[in-house]
């Protein structure tokens, strides 16, 4: 276990650098002058100098590169263009924020697909069964700006349900962070971008738990189980469905990495001020540190998610041992 945790790590730190670089090259040969909002052109030759010098754009591309990276290690990931704070404080802040909604998302997104997808199975072919799969798949297929769109409209316009966006109403201040997270002014915000976020996310952890729950309920250790006179929820609970979670395993770390993805349209939908929005805000305004910042710390989150899906298989069964040769 040891050995293949250090493998991961090793794996990780290498896709982690390789996106650091892409992003430090992407930037610097985009179109534009990603110094227009800190050196106005105003100014005259020698000033414009001066400021190219003081944030080492004077330098060749390799000594950038070095002070790039090492700027990396030690967290001095810049300045905001627009607001001239620091870059990693604005990312830890909004980084929060959109934990907390993915989070949410996705906890409901799991809870429910598995749930569904174990009962599906159970009772196969039925009116559940059906309508289950018809619905998930059609908001599947709507793209989530019109699912948060439609909710907005219905509930927030027209019936003056839910806010219309944002993380809590103006004005409202609370003393302490989880005072903040578990208040009702919060939790009021929070329904609606998961309502989307579930919508769409949850054809897939729900039709592979009811497929995988299928093949293992032809099982022979199933029949045996039944024999033993067990009851039917022990059955479908202790037996089948932990060993159908592992395809649900399989796909979370490709699902999470695609709602980290989905974050940036759900929270410009809703006003949320994570992530997603920051990314859209600083694009808008050629913030390059901060988009660039976020950027490394969304594809860092990706990697980790990976590790923890990866490592949650020997949870799931301990027939998986994780070692030399495995």
């Amino acid at each position: 276990m040891k050995e293949y945790l250090a493998k991961r790590l090793l794996y990780s730190f290498v896709t982690l650098f390789a996106v650091a670089t892409i992003l430090f090259l992407m930037f610097r040969i985009m179109p534009g002058d990603p110094t227009a909002q800190v050196i106005s052109p105003a100014l005259d030759e020698a000033a414009r100098a001066r400021m190219r010098e003081a944030f080492g754009l004077d330098l060749p591309m390799w000594k950038q590169y070095l002070i790039y990276l090492k700027n990396l290690v030690t967290l001095e990931w810049g300045r905001s263009f627009t607001t001239s704070e620091k870059v990693f404080d604005i990312l830890v802040y909004r980084l929060w924020n959109t934990l907390l909604l993915m989070s949410a998302g996705m906890v409901l997104t799991f809870a429910l697909g598995i749930t569904l997808g174990m009962v599906m199975a159970w009772r196969r072919n039925g009116a559940l069964d059906f309508g289950g799969t018809l619905v998930a798949l059609v908001f599947q297929s709507a793209p989530p700006f019109i699912t948060g769109l439609l909710l907005l409209m219905a509930l927030s316009y027209k019936l003056d349900l839910f806010p219309t966006g944002g993380m809590s109403s103006p004005g409202v201040r609370f003393d302490t962070f989880w005072g903040f997270v578990f208040s009702g002014d919060f939790l009021h915000h929070l329904v609606l971008p998961t309502i989307t976020i579930t919508a769409y996310f949850l054809a897939t952890p729900m039709l592979i738990m009811r497929d995988s729950m299928l093949e293992i309920l032809g099982s022979d250790f199933i029949e045996y189980a039944k024999a033993k006179g067990l009851s039917p929820a022990r059955v479908m609970v202790r037996h089948a469905a932990r060993n159908a979670l592992l395809a649900v395993v399989t796909v979370s770390s490709i699902l999470l990495g695609f709602a980290i993805g989905g974050q940036v349209i759900v929270e410009s939908v809703f006003s949320w001020p994570g992530m997603g929005l920051l990314m859209v805000e600083a694009a808008a305004s050629h913030d390059y540190p901060v988009a660039q910042g976020a950027f490394l710390m969304l594809a860092a989150l990706v990697v980790f998610l990976n590790i923890l899906a990866d490592l949650s298989y020997a949870w799931l069964d301990p027939r998986i041992k994780v070692g030399r040769g495995a």
